[in-house]
């Protein structure tokens, strides 16, 4: 999102909230590559007392992963924290009950509870409002992902050419400077007279990547889900020899040594069959092994073993599983690799 789309979108839930309640409330947004790990925080007045919440807006807020990954990075900050969208469903609502996540959205829902405060408001409906009306995302659509992949993912990519930009994400070469113009408009990337790049808000643009990818680019990656015999067949598999690479759970495995996984993810070509076979991984639809299609065109860090998917890919493939073992994984591998 732009920082204009993420005021709007606050300032929009901050003016029904106060219709709805009669409280005060201040807000204090940060500067792009200032966000401290969130997008700013507000004050609650009620009486004397005045309660302080960070806030992260999230434009989508339409999957319980998206809940896991908000409550992860708001823990690491120094007081509690507020998830503010345009819409929250009934029953992601009621989740972030569950979770203890307190929520705003712009159509007037609310969860508040925190020292004396105590503010829950359901049923509302969406209006159709300016905050619906976005012009279509280009950095962040489902083309746009490939190309902030590969510049977010090798580093050598940022200043090369268009074509070679293109190349490597697997995209037309149209598709680069949209991109690019959406990325400095949104003011993550900046471009200087000599043509030089610079990430100006890294961290906010690997942020909108793994919240994008599970529902904008994975699932078109040819998804399909398979079983084994045994349970310990990944330990000895060796994806790269069939050009496939470890993502998720057995890449976080091999990374930090730590997670015994439970399901296993694998980019592969799009001809599956030679490693299907040496495996004998048999199709079922509830098979704790997904096969997905590899989607860029570009040699990978070589400080990374063998046969592992590039440290931004495994995390938003741990993020989107939502499970608390996984989402501790990710954090790991985010300061490791990515921070």
């Amino acid at each position: 999102m732009t920082p204009r789309r993420e005021t709007e979108i606050i300032e929009a839930a901050l003016t029904r909230f106060r219709e709805l309640t009669g409280l005060e409330v201040a807000l204090r947004l940060f500067a792009p590559g200032q966000n401290q790990g969130a997008d700013g925080w507000i004050q609650i007045t009620q009486g004397t007392e005045e309660l302080t919440l960070w806030v992260e807006c999230k434009e989508h807020a339409d999957r319980v992963a998206t809940l896991h990954r908000v409550m992860e990075q708001l823990k690491h900050l120094d007081g509690p924290g507020l998830l503010i969208t345009p819409y929250l469903p009934p029953e992601l609502a009621r989740k972030c009950q569950e979770l203890g996540l307190l929520f705003l959205d712009a159509a007037g829902n609310a969860y508040l509870k925190h020292e004396g405060l105590f503010v829950l408001t359901t049923g509302q409906k969406p209006g159709r409002t300016h905050l619906q009306k976005e012009q279509p995302r280009r950095a962040f659509d489902r083309t746009g992902l490939r190309v902030v992949f590969a510049l977010l993912t090798e580093p050598a990519l940022l200043q090369a050419t268009y074509r070679d930009i293109a190349k490597a994400a697997g995209v037309a070469l149209g598709t680069v400077g949209r991109v690019l113009t959406d990325l400095r408009e949104r003011q993550l990337l900046v471009e200087d007279r000599e043509g030089i790049r610079r990430w100006i808000d890294r961290e906010k643009a690997i942020q909108t990547w793994t919240t994008n990818y599970p529902f904008r680019l994975r699932e078109r990656l040819q998804i399909r889900r398979f079983r084994a015999k045994d349970d310990d067949w990944w330990k000895a598999a060796k994806p790269e020899d069939f050009g496939g690479y470890w993502g998720g759970e057995v890449a976080a495995a091999k990374l930090l040594g730590e997670l015994i996984p439970k399901t296993a993810t694998l980019y592969l070509p799009e001809d599956r069959n030679a490693f299907l076979a040496a495996h004998r991984l048999r199709a079922d639809p509830e098979g704790p092994i997904e096969v997905l299609d590899t989607f860029w065109n570009f040699p990978l860090n070589e400080t990374l073993p063998a046969g592992i998917a590039p440290p931004l890919l495994v995390c938003a493939d741990l993020l989107n599983i939502g499970d608390p073992r996984t989402l501790e994984q990710a954090r790991m591998i985010h300061d490791h690799y990515l921070a």
